[in-house]
């Protein structure tokens, strides 16, 4: 018996996985993929994007889940084959993706979209300036090697780690900057995870935890492999998308509409009303932004409105009495750093 969702191997007796909390099913129904080119989902029929970068591609469909925006996303031209480990090396096509959702939500859907890849053109530049370095901290004395991959320091010496098998390096500061890790695939979707390490493995580029593909990091949210292996990942993870359909039903976390004001008990036992709310924290035309920000004040519990006539905008207005910590928590919002408690 097999956990559908981290794919575990389980002895008779069991019924239901441990680690996923849920029924286990027979080998047949595990090692099946999802449909491809199944019947569009009610609705989505508008195209938002197409392309055929399978980072942005992923990034895009969380961020619409994110934002409580329902999407389905597919390969344009599925592959002849039923699965990955069926397809011969050598004989992939193209790959091309797209990504569908209602017309009643496309102009919201098209500023998540903007706001997706001014971010990941930013993201590709900092990783072209600086080589995707690592960000290096102070190890303990007693530490003589650093796994590039998962991180794990060992006092004990030897050349490999036993967890990802990459060479370990050395703790001096400036080591993991020679071909450092880089995060290949960041998707809280147990299943799909599982096909992407399968067909790592099966290609031989080593990634975080590869010795265990089938142990408790199974359950991690992100792949990383190192910085000269990307490329060819890269080509791997397109590969693999292209037996994947993602639609509405798949929920890659908690939605969270950006664009919603927050109204914490504190405001009402101060019989604040949203008029009352007229200092302009923010205004400008990333959601990511937007969202990093409401997110820290409803951590403190600072009340604020969100005006967004019209997608593309938007500014965010907070009581004059809370302006002071708010600015200082925008202030680390936009610095990167998170705020103080």
């Amino acid at each position: 018996m097999f956990c559908p969702q981290c794919r575990v191997e389980y002895r008779p007796g069991f019924s239901r996985c441990t680690d996923c909390d849920v029924d286990l099913v027979d080998e047949k129904l595990a090692v099946q993929h999802q449909k491809v080119r199944s019947e569009l989902p009610h609705k989505l029929t508008a195209r938002l994007w197409h392309g055929s970068d399978p980072h942005l591609y992923l990034a895009l469909i969380s961020s619409l889940a994110g934002g409580g925006v329902p999407c389905f996303g597919r390969p344009v031209n599925p592959p002849a084959y039923d699965s990955f480990e069926e397809q011969p090396p050598g004989s992939y096509s193209a790959v091309e993706f797209e990504v569908l959702v209602s017309e009643e939500s496309l102009s919201f859907a098209r500023w998540i979209l903007s706001s997706n890849e001014e971010v990941y053109k930013e993201e590709e530049a900092d990783s072209t300036d600086s080589g995707g370095e690592a960000e290096e901290e102070d190890v303990e004395p007693d530490v003589v090697g650093i796994c590039p991959l998962c991180f794990a320091e060992f006092t004990e010496a030897r050349s490999v780690c036993p967890n990802c098998g990459v060479p370990l390096r050395s703790p001096q500061r400036g080591a993991l900057e020679q071909n450092p890790g880089r995060t290949l695939c960041h998707l809280a979707h147990p299943q799909f995870l599982a096909d992407l390490r399968m067909a790592l493995l099966r290609v031989g580029i080593p990634f975080n935890n590869a010795s265990f593909p089938q142990g408790p990091d199974t359950l991690r949210s992100d792949v990383s492999v190192l910085r000269s292996d990307f490329e060819r990942a890269t080509e791997v993870l397109a590969q693999v998308l292209q037996y994947w359909e993602f639609d509405r039903s798949i929920h890659f976390g908690s939605s969270y509409d950006p664009r919603e004001s927050y109204w914490p008990q504190r405001a009402k036992s101060k019989g604040w009303y949203p008029e009352d709310l007229g200092s302009m924290l923010w205004t400008g035309h990333n959601l990511g932004v937007l969202e990093g920000i409401g997110m820290a004040l409803r951590e403190h519990e600072i009340a604020y409105r969100v005006d967004s006539p019209e997608p593309g905008s938007a500014k965010l207005f907070i009581h004059p009495e809370d302006e002071a910590s708010a600015r200082e928590i925008l202030r680390d919002v936009l610095e990167g750093v998170s705020p103080e408690d």
